[in-house]
């Protein structure tokens, strides 16, 4: 039997979502519980990967339950009191056997917060960042929109789709203190949200123009941009099937 698997989790006590040998990941914790309460070896296939130190509000899985008289409700009961307090199990729920959670996904959406007031309680959840200047911000935004070429966003060495993704969309939320990247697109790769933020964080504080963007976009030449917003404020917020 497949099921899909709705989880939350704060990244910040792991080494970003994947197994990694003489690390602690969310993939190897969830396995490790769902195994022992079922009593077989579980694989769990996510959606995506999240970066050391990078939270999900809703990140998806599917895995194989050998046993299809289970109790869906009753597992994820039992998931929920294994596991450490900074992963939550929101829904488990059985699914025909061609879903996948990384295939399957149509579009994903990511968060990034900026805090403009400095707060202890903040630094594991926003960045703090003074040098906002909202009009430099939101012409940057509508450059990313559409279908491009972020081969010089991302890290990753070589790309099926040769580096070409789509951003359906693109805002700055701003409520009290906070100011939330909201984005939304057809798939990311390595480090490509936080290279965009970090690099719209750098047309903020002036250090480059918007043109930096015109020009690394689409660019037939690579040259991977360094700015790198900071892991500790991103979070896959939701993946839409």
């Amino acid at each position: 039997m497949k099921v899909k698997m709705i989880f939350s989790y704060k990244g910040t006590n792991y080494f970003g979502y994947a197994k990694q040998v003489n690390q602690i990941t969310i993939q190897e914790v969830i396995e490790t519980k769902l195994s022992t309460i079922l009593n077989e070896e579980i694989n769990i296939k996510a959606s995506g990967r999240t970066d050391k130190g990078v939270h999900a509000l809703n990140q998806v899985c599917d895995f194989i339950i050998n046993d299809e008289s289970i109790d869906l409700n009753k597992l994820k009961y039992r998931l929920n009191k294994f596991l450490p307090n900074d992963i939550y199990v929101k829904s488990i729920e059985k699914v025909n056997d061609d879903f996948s959670s990384r295939l399957s996904a149509k579009s994903k959406t990511y968060l990034y917060v900026i805090t403009k007031e400095y707060s202890p309680f903040y630094n594991d959840l926003a960045l703090y960042f003074t040098d906002i200047n909202i009009d430099k911000i939101n012409e940057c935004l509508s450059i990313f929109i559409g279908k491009h070429d972020f081969k010089n966003f991302t890290s990753k060495e070589s790309d099926t789709f040769n580096f070409i993704r789509t951003i359906n969309s693109f805002e700055l939320i701003e409520k009290d203190n906070f100011l939330v990247f909201k984005i939304n697109g057809d798939g990311f790769m390595r480090y490509m949200v936080r290279k965009i933020i970090g690099t719209i964080l750098e047309v903020s504080k002036s250090n480059i123009d918007k043109s930096f963007i015109i020009n690394n976009l689409n660019s037939s030449d690579r040259e991977i941009i360094t700015y790198t917003a900071l892991p500790h404020a991103l979070y896959l917020s939701e993946v839409f099937y």
